[in-house]
């Protein structure tokens, strides 16, 4: 093959592939908003949250898109931590999200039991993760 088509081949090879890298960037970039901050709509789920502070110790709950909002207007860029909630009975920055356990009510903080699923109670051991889990292998 003269020098003169390998060149135009490879040229139309690189084209191609430029061509389909801006598809999909374009297509990443401007397409739908599912799972963005935006998608997500009040009052859909609601998350507990439960203050450190043990004089205080007060649960509530907080739209899932209200605890991210938070999430986004407080978190400390260099931190691996989510940012404390402010309380509001004490006022203070002690409020972590936390779970409802299903089976016995007492509302922890996630990852309560160390090396576990984040949603083991560490009171009576239910995690509704592992159940989900166990059932879908019953199927």
């Amino acid at each position: 093959m003269e020098e003169g088509k390998k060149k135009l081949i490879m040229a139309v090879i690189i084209v191609v592939c430029l061509g389909f890298a801006a598809t999909i960037t374009f297509k990443n970039i401007g397409g739908s908003s599912e799972g963005t901050l935006d998608s997500l709509k009040r009052g859909e789920e609601l998350y507990w949250i439960k203050c450190r502070n043990p004089e205080c110790e007060n649960e509530w709950q907080m739209d899932k898109k209200d605890y991210f909002v938070y999430l986004r207007e407080n978190q400390d860029p260099m931190s691996m931590m989510a940012p404390a909630i402010v309380c509001p009975s004490c006022g203070e920055e002690g409020g972590y999200r936390s779970e409802k356990c299903e089976k016995c009510s007492l509302v922890f903080e996630r990852g309560s039991v160390p090396n576990d699923f984040a949603d083991r109670c560490p009171d009576c051991s239910f995690s509704k993760t592992e159940q989900k889990r166990k059932d879908r292998r019953k199927q």
